[in-house]
Parts: structure tokens; sequence; C-alpha cells
């Protein structure tokens, strides 16, 4: 479905990215771990047309993202839930749920069923709809940032960092979330993550970035056996 190849990217002269290939098939998750700096969230960037590439192509569905506009990007399908949650602070958690969908042309009954599924999702949005978002916890911003993305019924979603500043517990509920997603909504997922071994533990695939190059992918499985990702990655 996704498809990135041969991408190289610049912040200024400075090279961040570096030949870098990454698919995502359908049905999908892959994680992408690396160190702080390694290119990771740049890449996630370069993907929603935030940063224009110097060369290579990201394809969507045979679609070259590079040759439109950022502002379509979402309603070709594709949503990023940023690290660091960036919900619209001074704004009800059903009205942040409601920008969600700004490219969908619901109805008032439509809306009202997708606001619906996200709490079906986060029973704790529910009871929280008429609070500000920026007075929620961080983890229910994170569920808020989730949820909101998925308000615009997405083919491809993609994750930076959701466990980011998160309690142990929460973060558990997070990827069982992002499981969810996956294998009931059939959505595929592309997921950047501090935290490698809950990322290789529920991912298909990964590839691990080390100063913006693609240094090693495989089988998540795999990879949680290979004795320097161990080393490296898991604290092994």
């Amino acid at each position: 479905m996704l498809e990135i190849k041969h991408i190289d990217a610049f912040y200024g002269k400075v090279q961040a990215l570096y030949d870098v290939s990454l698919e995502v098939g359908d049905n999908e998750i892959i994680s992408l771990i690396g160190a702080n700096g390694a290119g990771k969230s740049t890449l996630m960037k370069t993907v929603m047309g935030l940063l224009k590439p110097a060369r290579g192509e990201v394809l969507f569905d045979g679609e070259d993202l590079t040759k439109i506009r950022n502002t379509r990007i979402v309603s070709r399908g594709i949503v990023y839930v940023p690290e660091g949650r960036e919900v619209f602070p001074e704004m009800t958690v059903r009205d942040n749920l409601e920008m969600g969908a700004y490219c969908r042309k619901y109805s008032q009954k439509e809306m009202n069923g997708k606001i619906e599924e996200m709490y079906d999702i986060f029973p704790r949005l529910k009871e929280r709809q008429k609070q500000l978002a920026g007075s929620l916890s961080g983890g229910e911003q994170q569920m808020l940032a989730i949820s909101r993305g998925l308000m615009s019924d997405p083919r491809l979603i993609m994750f930076d960092e959701p466990s980011l500043g998160l309690a142990p517990v929460i973060v558990e509920d997070m990827f069982r979330v992002i499981t969810r997603i996956n294998k009931e909504k059939k959505i595929p997922v592309l997921l950047v993550e501090q935290n490698a071994y809950m990322a290789l533990s529920i991912s298909d695939r990964c590839y691990i970035m080390q100063n913006g190059t693609i240094k090693l992918s495989g089988d998540s499985t795999e990879l949680m056996g290979n004795e320097e990702v161990n080393k490296s990655y898991l604290g092994g």
C-alpha cells in the first residue's frame, strides 16, 4: 500500500535521510525503531508532505505523494498521529473529534455514529466529551489524538511515539488499541516507537534506522532474536 523508495531529505543544508526505502503492505503493522535523531519522525513528515524530499518517491496505491500538495494527503487516506499528541487544547473533546473529520462530508447522523465508534474504543472520552482537551491527562490526550485520527476513516495510520510520557499501564492499553485498530478495522499501521520491545511485539515487520539510513529490516519475531538488536535496543 505504501512504498517509500530511495528517499533523500534535508533540513536546509543538513541531510537527514539517506536513500531510505520502506514498504507497508495491506493489513500489516510495521514498526520503525532507532535512537533519537535517527530520522524516524523525519521519514513520517516526508510521507505527509511536511518535508519535501530531494530525491526519491513516496507511493501510496501507486500515486507519488511527493507530486501533490500536503493538504491533500489526508484526503487520500493517510493519517498521522504526531509525537506529543497536539490536540486543540481550547476545544472540547467532542470538537476535537469533529475536527478529525474535516476532510469528510459526513451527515450529522454519520458524524454522531463515528464519534460513538471512538467512544466505544475509548469509553473515557465519552465521560470527558464536554471537557477542554487541554485539561486532560497525557494518557487521555493520547486517546483523543488517536480517535481524532480515526475520525477521517483512514486507509493507513501512522503513529509517532504513542507511548511517550505515559505510565506503563497506559502504554499497554495504547498498544492493545493499535493492534485492535489493525485487526478489527483492517487498517495498516506504521509505528515509530522508542519502546522497541513493545513495537516488535505487535508488529509484523520492523525497520531499524541509524543516522538517517535503514540499518536492518526483517520479520519482527526474528529481529527480537537477533543478538545485535537485543543488545542495542532491547537491553539484552
